[in-house]
């Protein structure tokens, strides 16, 4: 299980995969490398995938700073100049796109392409008080509980309904995995601190956002926000698609994704 040091004190799990223009993956709040599994076999056969746990998840350790998003940013960054990467193509989902809106917007050199899925410019209205009761419900509740509660906002109703055992297994997969519920709190902190909708007009690579319909996490409006403010952007809205339509509508998505990375590759 590869892992690097960084000059921020974190240890790092990360992923290379397949062969090509580097392709860097960058997940939501608490979820790790895996939740990528559904676009690896699709990306890997143009794409040299690289992913990594954030901070304050999964198989990383370490880091004593508080979260935020322009820290998380700085840690991609530092991982890319570790392993010898000079441009990339950036993707990321949620918290991840985030992280990949700062990383644009303070280390151009890195990012050729880049992609914001579920994202969000400011979290104020709906965003600012979902953010607000997740970081309550950490507070109040045990994993189980909260996870319960919390993948509401993850899938749509559909999805649960013919998926029963998939979102079981989920929940099961997180309960064991133990999360640090401090850094889940520092995580849904940083969620809900992000700011960068006056700064994002400083993007000037080719940029793709997408956005569920249906997404009850971050409603289609924040991403359509986030569009108008990034020149030249594409959105892309997946009807009826959750916040997690990479895992809900996967080969939907990668046509998407991988339609916009051969257009400017």
């Amino acid at each position: 299980m590869p892992k690097i040091d960084l000059e921020t004190g974190l240890r790092t799990f990360y992923r290379r995969d397949g062969s090509g223009f580097p392709l860097v993956l960058i997940m939501g709040t608490g979820l790790d490398h895996k939740c990528w599994n559904h676009q690896i076999n699709s990306y890997t056969n143009k794409y040299e995938c690289i992913r990594m746990d954030n901070r304050g998840t999964g198989l990383t350790s370490g880091g004593t700073d508080t979260i935020s998003v322009p820290l998380m940013a700085n840690d991609t960054a530092l991982l890319l100049d570790k392993l010898g990467i000079k441009r990339a193509h950036v993707s990321g989902l949620s918290l991840g796109s985030c992280v990949a809106q700062e990383l644009a917007i303070r280390r151009p050199d890195l990012v050729k392409t880049l992609q914001l899925h579920g994202t969000w410019g400011r979290a104020y209205g709906y965003a600012k008080r979902k953010f607000n009761a997740q970081i309550k419900l950490l507070e109040e509740l045990n994993i189980r509980d909260f996870y319960e509660i919390n993948s509401l906002w993850f899938y749509t109703p559909e999805f649960m309904a013919n998926n029963r055992g998939k979102v079981l297994a989920y929940i099961e997969a997180i309960v064991r995995s133990k999360p640090n519920v401090n850094d889940l709190i520092g995580l849904y902190s940083a969620n809900l601190h992000h700011d960068t909708l006056s700064r994002l007009n400083q993007i000037n690579v080719p940029t793709l956002i997408t956005v569920g319909t249906f997404d009850v996490a971050v409603p289609p409006m924040y991403a359509k926000e986030v569009s108008e403010n990034i020149p030249g952007s594409e959105l892309v809205e997946f009807v009826g698609g959750g916040h997690l339509h990479n895992i809900e509508n996967p080969k939907e998505f990668n046509e998407v994704t991988l339609d916009f990375l051969s257009r400017h590759s």
